[in-house]
């Protein structure tokens, strides 16, 4: 679907490119970081959980070979090229390799504790690798990128992003942004993995609460909600049964929704100009909940592949949505 409104003065056009759930993929932060120039944006947001989902240990062996453990098995690498070629394919798909010998790797699998503290360090890598990718693409420039968690995101990147010099990392504020205001709420409604933000209907009831008197002018206000509105497109995704595995009937994946009833009812009575949303990666679209145009552009980050939508804003109207996929 695509909103296209009549064209008015250039100087005050607002180009947003969004984009939502990388999860770790370098590639496909390094594409997003990119479309600043490819579409012709002025600002970047990013929404949320930028952190990937697993460590993959790389074992030296006695015989010098490096073995890769991995979901589906083990990968034996014999040459120092084929090791690097691994860890940028498995960064790309966003997880995090990890080098180690073979007594520290059955320590850790013996140490929960260990596992985390390794996986919440490699995660701040990242973040501030991407810090420094940001800052070497956009410094000097006027385009900001702007970021609020997900509902994966720890809680220790926050200081990294925070003193990241091109991140604008927000969480629980509203902003300016070109003249538009920007409100911003991370985190995500309840989900089977128990993630590291995640909130009631009446915590964001009260989140919301919070929020929303500080918004001078709803008209030209853009939320950056990392969970999607309740009942729609954008927040319908397969139904998991108790062992975390797609419910079918009929030979047909059951559906749901997992988004937040509280943000649908706050954006019906709100109506803020502008809706962008993450979470559900199969909730790639675009709607409008009475005038408020709502987006989602999804992700299919293992492919390494960068869902995204360009915003155009003028004159304090959505002029046009575009999905991208690059």
């Amino acid at each position: 679907m695509f909103w296209k409104r009549k064209k008015g003065n250039d100087a005050d056009t607002v180009r947003i490119f969004f984009a939502s759930d990388l999860h770790g993929s370098t590639v496909c932060f390094k594409k997003f970081l990119n479309g600043a120039q490819f579409y012709g944006a002025n600002v970047l947001v990013m929404g949320g959980d930028l952190t990937g989902k697993a460590v993959i240990p790389l074992c030296e062996q006695m015989d010098g070979s490096v073995l890769a453990h991995r979901a589906g098995g083990e990968r034996r690498l014999t040459t120092a090229e084929e090791v690097e070629e691994f860890k940028k394919g498995v960064g790309n798909m966003g997880f995090y390799p990890a080098e180690m010998n073979e007594a520290e790797y059955q320590a850790l699998k013996g140490d929960p504790d260990g596992q985390l503290a390794l996986f919440k360090r490699l995660v701040c890598e990242r973040i501030a690798e991407w810090s420094d990718l940001a800052t070497a693409k956009l410094g000097g420039t006027d385009i900001p990128l702007i970021t609020a968690p997900g509902n994966d995101d720890f809680f220790e990147i926050d200081e990294i992003l925070g003193a990241a010099p091109h991140v604008d990392y927000q969480e629980m504020t509203i902003t300016e942004v070109r003249g538009y205001e920007m409100l911003h709420c991370g985190g995500s409604t309840k989900t089977p993995w128990d993630t590291e933000r995640e909130y009631t209907e009446e915590e964001y009831a009260a989140r919301f609460a919070e929020l929303v008197p500080q918004v001078g002018d709803m008209s030209r206000c853009i939320f950056n909600v990392h969970v999607p509105p309740y009942g729609t497109v954008l927040d319908q995704c397969p139904k998991l049964d108790d062992n975390l595995q797609v419910v079918f009937e009929m030979g047909n994946p059951v559906q749901m929704h997992a988004g937040s009833s509280t943000l649908t009812e706050t954006i019906a009575r709100e109506q803020p100009l502008l809706g962008l949303h993450g979470h559900i990666h199969e909730g790639r679209g675009n709607i409008k909940i009475g005038d408020s145009v709502c987006v989602n552009p999804g992700s299919v980050y293992p492919e390494g592949i960068l869902q995204g939508t360009l915003v155009t804003l003028r004159d304090g109207t959505v002029e046009s949505v575009q999905m991208t996929q690059g």
